[in-house]
């Protein structure tokens, strides 16, 4: 089993966000599903009704029509969904926002040099800084 991470340290109201799914509802209107987007510092949220075959790329969808236009982009996305969800997902609301998400080859100094230097840098850097036992 891995270890847990943190979550991150919300720095104002909407730069964190989680997005669960209430699930197995009687149905109502045509929709089953609330998918529930929810703001920790402000205490605020919405509740989006959809559907059981609700993919990541209608919750994209979704959240790009009823949150992106009020509260922009937030810094972080917390979900218990899968990564494959969350990935799609991301890709879906970056493309609907315009934003050209580039993925390059690990170690390919041509696509992606200068991001790779500065990463040896960086592993150099605290080489020098931590000492042998590590409790540094």
């Amino acid at each position: 089993m891995g270890k847990l991470h943190l979550l991150p340290i919300p720095e104002g109201r909407w730069s964190v966000v989680s997005v669960d799914f209430i699930v197995e509802l009687p149905e109502a209107h045509g929709y089953d599903v609330v998918m529930v987007v929810v703001d920790p510092v402000g205490k605020r949220a919405h509740f989006i009704p959809t559907h059981t075959t609700c993919t990541a790329l209608r919750a994209a969808n979704l959240y790009h029509k009823h949150v992106w236009k009020l509260h922009g982009l937030p810094d972080a996305f917390v979900s218990d969904r899968s990564h494959q969800f969350v990935a799609e997902f991301t890709r879906e609301l970056y493309r609907l926002l315009g934003i050209k998400l580039s993925t390059s080859t690990v170690y390919h100094l041509q696509s992606d040099g200068q991001t790779e230097c500065v990463n040896q840098e960086l592993k150099q850097y605290l080489w020098v800084f931590c000492n042998e036992w590590q409790d540094d």
